[in-house]
Formats: C-alpha cells, structure tokens, sequence
C-alpha cells in the first residue's frame, strides 16, 4: 500500500466518468486528472496503431504533469494496447491500471459452471477477445460470447436515448443476449453504464455487470488515500463545452474543462 497524491484517469470521452465515480468512492481525498480524448472518439471503430499513437500521447501528457498512477477507464484501449503501455511506459516510473483484467476475475463469481456470460463492447474490444481470454483464466467452463455494439457510444456522447433507432439498436443487440440466456452481462465500454435504463427494458437490471466497480476497489487495493482534500481538473482533446454538456448530464462537473492539443495521428 502506498499513498498517491494524484491518480490520472483515461478515456476517450465521458464514458471513463463511470470509472471516476467509482474511484471518488473509495478514494476521496486522491487529487484526480481526467483526460477525454475528444478529438478521436469513438476508439472501438480505430486501429490498434491509431489507438497506441493516441494512448502514447496522453500517457505522456501525465508525465509533463507529474502523474504516475493512471486508471485506464477504456475497454478498447485495456484490450489492445494495455501490454505495450506498461511496457514502454512502466520504466518511466508509471503505474498502469487496466480495466478489463480486474473486470474479468469479479464478474464471474456466482456463475456456475457451463453458464453463459455475454460482453457487450466496442467492436475493437470484441475483436480482440480479451474479456473471453481473461475470463476463461478464471473459469474456462463458461461460455463467453462476445457482442460488438457499434453505435452505443454515440448514443451516450450525443444524448440520443430518446430515439426510435438508439432502441432498435439495442433491442437488437440485447436479443443475442437473450437467445444465449445469459446469466450476466458485462458492460465492456465505460460509456455503457449510462445505457442501463435502456439496456434493462429487455433484461432484468441485476444481470448488467458495471467493470469500473472493480478497477476502483483494484486501484484501493494498493493506493492509500492522502489527507489532503481531493479535487479533479478535467483535460480534453477537442470540444471542451460539448463535453461539460454530456458529462453534466452524469456527473458534477463544477470545474472549467481544458482543453489541450494533442499530435495528429497519420500513416507514414
């Protein structure tokens, strides 16, 4: 256990909000820096050497402020690029925590053997097989089907949960779920947990697992809080008031957003 003064928290827009308020929880006192990168959401339609170029810049953004713990609030980017991170960036002195193997361990415990767990994320998270990989590390029994919903992002940044085809869309998606009679579901995109309302017309609301739960208690488990009050700055890449109007309608935000630029990804 050590104490921290700051914790840096990514994600590519307000979805990473969920892992934060967990994170305030557990650890109120901890000084957090949020960064959405804006600019190049949603992550889950991108490659993975647009999301590592995206990922390297804002780990070294951290460092010019002098954060060393950082809670990676993105399935997408904790699926394909969470290994190289914390390879290249762990000699720099930083600490990575990543979201989908804390997710796994704790969102099968209750299942029983042979049940069928569904995930549904990005379509980059579902590529990549992740979830099924590190949960069958746990239970290799479990049936895990992985489910890409693209399109559930853009729901949450732009506010459409009133709209005839944001329902349609996840009827769809939640009658996979359905069909394979899933004992629980994952919500394997920090922006989904804002989806839930909609998520369980079709569905009973206990099944929806949220992994931001579990990253916040893994972060506890090693950072203790300091006795100064914590605070938040907010950092994003593109459209600060845009993201204050989302995020407001989740989260308190009370202080201004600012925005920095951040080096243009192009095929060399």
């Amino acid at each position: 256990m050590t104490y921290c003064d700051t914790i840096g928290v990514m994600d590519s827009g307000v979805g990473g909000l969920t892992v934060l308020k967990e994170l305030l929880k557990v650890l109120p006192s901890v000084k957090y820096v949020y960064l959405g990168d804006t600019a190049n959401l949603p992550y889950g339609c991108k490659s993975k050497e647009e999301i590592l170029f995206f990922n390297r810049n804002i780990l070294n953004f951290f460092l010019t402020l002098g954060v060393k713990d950082i809670a990676i609030a993105c399935n997408t980017t904790s699926a394909l690029t969470y290994e190289d991170l914390k390879e290249e960036f762990t000699p720099k002195g930083l600490r990575i925590f990543p979201l989908i193997h804390s997710a796994a361990y704790n969102a099968v415990q209750g299942l029983d053997d042979n049940d069928c767990i569904c995930v549904l994320s990005t379509t980059a998270t579902a590529k990549s097989g992740k979830y099924a990989q590190e949960i069958k590390k746990v239970n290799p029994t479990l049936k895990v089907v992985e489910i890409p919903c693209p399109g559930f992002v853009e729901i949450v940044e732009n506010r459409l949960y009133e709209s005839k085809d944001s329902y349609n869309l996840v009827k769809e998606k939640m009658q996979i779920v359905l069909d394979n009679n899933a004992k629980r579901v994952i919500l394997g995109c920090t922006h989904y947990p804002y989806l839930v309302d909609l998520l369980s017309e079709f569905a009973p609301k206990e099944i929806f697992f949220n992994p931001a739960c579990s990253l916040a208690k893994s972060v506890a488990a090693v950072i203790r809080n300091t006795n100064a009050k914590g605070d938040i700055d907010f950092y994003v890449t593109k459209a600060p008031d845009e993201f204050k109007k989302s995020a407001k309608l989740f989260f308190d935000i009370q202080d201004d957003v600012k925005c920095v630029k951040m080096p243009e990804f192009s095929l060399k």
